[in-house]
């Protein structure tokens, strides 16, 4: 199977300079700098969409608000994901709704990366509501941008594996 074409939503605040981004071991990776707090849920939906539509990605990995976006535009695109302490009820804007059920329960392969001692987020939380819907490598320690971001690289093989015939 050949590497996955990975499109890389990066956190709020962050860019395509992100550590996670570079950390990601491929050639055919892709990042986009969004500034999330200017642009509308909507707006940065529809930027999505047409980003997907244009890249044609295989695999969405996304840190952080970019954990968040991985998982809507996943459900969307019926393309498999892997989020890294992901921000599951966005409150910098009010026009993002949270992460719930309905987004979760669904056949598209996602996985997640948890560094279980965010400092801005509570990844226990986040682990809890992730489980019954999705494979979580969770790991004590760490710090929410990721103390170990090459990790990702271990969850990306392991998507390949999932997805071979």
């Amino acid at each position: 199977m050949p590497a996955p074409k990975i499109l890389f939503f990066h956190g709020l605040d962050s860019s395509k300079a992100s550590s996670k981004f570079h950390a990601i071991d491929s050639d055919r990776k892709f990042c986009v700098t969004v500034d999330y707090r200017a642009l509308s849920f909507q707006s940065v939906y529809a930027l999505y969409q047409e980003l997907i539509g244009t890249l044609k990605p295989t695999l969405i990995v996304g840190h952080s608000l970019g954990g968040y976006w991985a998982l809507k535009m996943s459900l969307w695109s019926k393309i498999p994901a892997i989020i890294a302490n992901p921000s599951l009820s966005p409150s910098f804007r009010e026009d993002y709704p949270a992460i719930t059920e309905q987004d979760l329960e669904h056949e598209i392969l996602q996985l997640a990366y948890l560094e279980l001692d965010d400092e801005i987020l509570d990844m226990h939380a986040v682990n809890a509501q992730l489980e019954p819907y999705m494979q979580v490598a969770a790991v004590a320690g760490g710090h929410h941008r990721l103390a170990r971001p090459e990790n990702l690289n271990v969850l990306i093989e392991q998507m390949n594996l999932l997805q071979r015939p």
